[in-house]
């Protein structure tokens, strides 16, 4: 059964609540702040084609006052109702005023169509309508709106006009029959009560003006839009996105995952970006941050050594290009500048490059002629670049490489090697890529795991612990390499000057110091 990845204990436990969720939000719109402006962009760039695209629209606004166009009197048998504003808005866009302004409008006009350019709104508090007529000529959306403003007045005026004559239409007819002179007299009294009757629809307070610009599209409000539409896009893509991606987030999260501290961290160097270039930063760039980090996994590594005697370390990573052959050769050379004895072996015989941070050829005198008793260690053995650092390389590429490490003569070999040096240094295949690594494990003291920030699958580091567990591995501890800058804190450590350490002038052999220093001890 799979042995699911162990929980540190020492693993600091993360406070519940809102603060901490909106600070994960926050991490995310930071790491995909380039897909929320990309959707933005693309979101604002089809506004603006959009907008240029589209026909300009004016609108021409006419604003009337309107009234019950009887009044408060009673006329005849009718009692006139209150003023209803809303009444009035339907009235005006309804299609017996669009008929009547449809003969105001260019020959040929359809009532209906009209309609569809009309949009009336009412002042708030007063009883003012406002006509509002849009048209892609600004002419015909003047004429527009004065023609449905006019149109009501009409309507208004004529509806009233109606409720007169009706009830003046019965003292009319008895005006006719009447067959006194008090019943004429009688009759011809109301008829002229009924019809003095003022009509009052309202009036126009401002007439329409000829617009002067296009009130549709508009590009700014359009260019506001796309971009609330856009960020709203790109935070879902990116949480989306975040959801999906299963790389891992930092030192907690590769702590968590791993399950063993990480005891340094590594910041990105640019240089690093050619994978199949081999730089030593140690040499190269001393009192560089990556350098700093390296002297920071050393000092662990001496002390870990000192309290639990660990000597042979096996630096591993779940799959290639993630920087366990640079960790393994720095960490050989920033020991070995510790004035500890150090043997760097590549026990990577599938595509070995560990002689390339060296500047070592390629040659067959290496791990697999040693393994294969065509060598002695000694004769494998070649000097590093600096004093006490012993590598021994590859050499030919074996058909059988997972037997040989698995053979007795690799433990012979390690066992051999711990009894004339400080440290042995191994560095191993990718533990899911072949069974070199775990092969190797169970041979050696602890076991350090190399992880990149950005491109390491949080599965693949699960999936290598649990083989590593298996075999009965000892981690002690994980490196995180190509970590930004900012979220190192070794940044800091350029603002500092440090005394370089003055080298050895020793000329001997690489064997023979061996040898002198074994015996020593």
């Amino acid at each position: 059964m799979m042995q699911q990845p162990q929980q540190p204990g020492w693993a600091p436990v993360q406070p519940e609540g809102t603060f901490l969720d909106l600070r994960d939000y926050g991490r995310v719109i930071i790491r995909r702040w380039r897909l929320i402006a990309a959707c933005i962009a693309v979101a604002v760039v089809v506004a603006v084609v959009w907008t240029m695209t589209q026909t300009p629209i004016y609108t021409a606004t006419t604003e009337m006052l309107v009234k019950a166009p009887l009044g408060t009197a009673t006329v005849g048998t009718v009692t006139p109702t209150p003023l209803n504003i809303e009444n009035e808005q339907q009235i005006v866009d309804s299609l017996k005023v669009a008929e009547s302004a449809a003969e105001s409008m260019p020959e040929g006009t359809d009532p209906v169509a009209l309609l569809k350019h009309v949009d009336v709104t009412a002042v708030k508090d007063a009883d003012v309508l406002q006509v509002h007529y849009e048209d892609t000529d600004p002419q015909v959306a003047q004429t527009g709106a004065e023609a449905f403003a006019n149109a009501y007045l009409d309507y208004s005026r004529s509806t009233a006009q109606g409720i007169i004559d009706g009830q003046a239409a019965p003292y009319k007819e008895q005006l006719t029959t009447a067959t006194t002179a008090v019943q004429r007299a009688q009759a011809q009294a109301r008829i002229q009560q009924i019809e003095s009757t003022p009509i009052d629809p309202g009036q126009i307070l401002l007439n329409a003006s000829l617009p002067t610009s296009p009130t549709s599209p508009n590009l700014l409000l359009n260019l506001l839009l796309a971009a609330i539409v856009g960020a709203f896009v790109g935070l879902i893509v990116a949480f989306i996105r975040e959801r999906m991606d299963d790389r891992l987030r930092g030192r907690p999260d590769l702590e968590t995952t791993i399950g063993a501290p990480v005891i340094t961290m590594i910041p990105e160097v640019p240089s690093w970006r050619d994978k199949e270039s081999a730089h030593l930063v140690t040499l190269q760039a001393p009192r560089s941050p990556a350098a700093e980090a390296y002297r920071t996994l050393r000092t662990s590594i001496l002390v870990a050594a000192a309290e639990k005697g660990y000597k042979t370390l096996m630096v591993v990573s779940a799959i290639a290009g993630e920087g366990k052959s640079t960790t393994a050769a720095n960490l050989a050379v920033v020991l070995a500048q510790a004035d500890k004895r150090v043997v760097l072996i590549s026990a990577d015989l599938r595509r070995p490059r560990l002689n390339d941070f060296f500047g070592l050829p390629a040659s067959d005198r290496g791990l697999s002629e040693v393994l294969e008793g065509d060598r002695k260690a000694w004769e494998a053995l070649r000097s590093g670049k600096v004093d006490n650092l012993w590598v021994m390389s590859s050499g030919k590429v074996s058909d059988q490489p997972t037997e040989l490490l698995q053979s007795e003569t690799m433990r012979e070999l390690l066992a051999n090697q711990r009894e004339v040096v400080d440290f042995i240094i191994v560095d191993c295949p990718p533990v899911l890529a072949v069974a070199d690594a775990l092969v190797v494990a169970p041979m050696a003291d602890a076991i350090l795991y190399v992880a990149n920030e950005q491109s390491t699958p949080r599965g693949a580091v699960i999936a290598a612990r649990a083989q590593l567990d298996q075999v009965g591995a000892n981690i002690l501890g994980s490196v995180l390499n190509n970590v930004e800058s900012k979220g190192t804190g070794y940044a800091y450590y350029g603002q500092y000057v440090y005394a370089q350490q003055p080298s050895s002038n020793g000329h001997a052999t690489a064997w023979s110091r061996l040898r002198k220093k074994s015996r020593a001890s």
